[in-house]
Parts: C-alpha cells; structure tokens; sequence
C-alpha cells in the first residue's frame, strides 16, 4: 500500500512531538527524583516533590510506549498516544482560567512573561500540537483496523 507524502508527514510530526514531550517528561521525573522538594507546575498542576512523579513520570512511560508501539506497527500505540495526548490537551485546558484571568506575570527561575497575551499563546501553542496528535492518534487507529498490516 502506497502512503501520500502528508500520511508520512503527519505521522513523523506525531511520533517527534510526543517522543520529545516524553522524554522531557522523564527527564522531569529524573529531577523530582533527585531533589525531594521539586516544585513542578504545569499545567494546572502544582505539585512540590514526589507527588510530582504521577504526571511526569507514568505519562512520560505511556507516551515513550506509545511512540515505540507505533514505530514497531502495533495497533495499540496509536491509541496509547491518544490517551497520552488527550491527558496533556486536557491538563493544558484546564489552566487557561487561570492564566486568563491572571493579573501577574508568568515567572520561572530564569525568565518572567509579563504579557498576559503572550501567556495565553504560550498554553495554547502547548496544547494544539497535543490535541493535533490525539487526532492523528484516532485518525490512525481507525486505519490501522481497517488495513491490518502483515506480521
């Protein structure tokens, strides 16, 4: 079966995207890790030290499986992306209220946005390539039934 150049273009975009998110997740998890007082905020997720570890590190698992699965062609790792992805569309989404509504500025320990529109972009220059993914994730799983490929 001959794929089209967008097929491949999507499916490549997908696959780097969510096997980079995992693997920052995992990096994250190896930091929490190794300081027992990590403050982790992303998202509308505020957690300080190990608590931390329950949406670093078993999402950044999922996902890194996910993208494995789909690399090894089992009909599974697309729909483990999408559960990957719609979690983090989800978890993204749910902070817009506050980042909306913000009166302050956005700070790290290295840099601060003080634009609340630029804030806003940011979240949602986050959670598109998320929700873009779990519609690829769909998109491909359906394929995949459809057009079982040989083992």
């Amino acid at each position: 079966m001959s794929h089209s150049i967008g097929y491949y273009l999507s499916r490549s975009l997908a696959l780097l995207w969510s096997a980079f998110t995992s693997l920052y997740l995992l990096v994250l998890s190896a930091l929490i890790l190794r300081d027992a007082g990590f403050p982790l905020k992303l998202g509308s997720v505020n957690t300080t030290g190990r608590a931390g570890l329950w949406v670093t590190l078993l999402p950044g698992l999922l996902g890194l499986a996910g993208v494995l699965m789909v690399l090894a062609r089992a009909r599974a790792g697309a729909w483990l992306l999408g559960i990957y992805s719609l979690f983090w569309t989800g978890l993204l989404l749910a902070a817009m209220p506050a980042v909306w509504h913000a009166r302050s500025t956005f700070c790290t320990r290295y840099f601060c946005i003080t634009s609340p529109w630029l804030s806003r972009l940011l979240l949602l220059a986050l959670a598109t390539p998320f929700l873009l993914v779990a519609l690829w994730s769909r998109r491909e799983s359906a394929r995949s039934r459809r057009n079982p490929s040989p083992a």
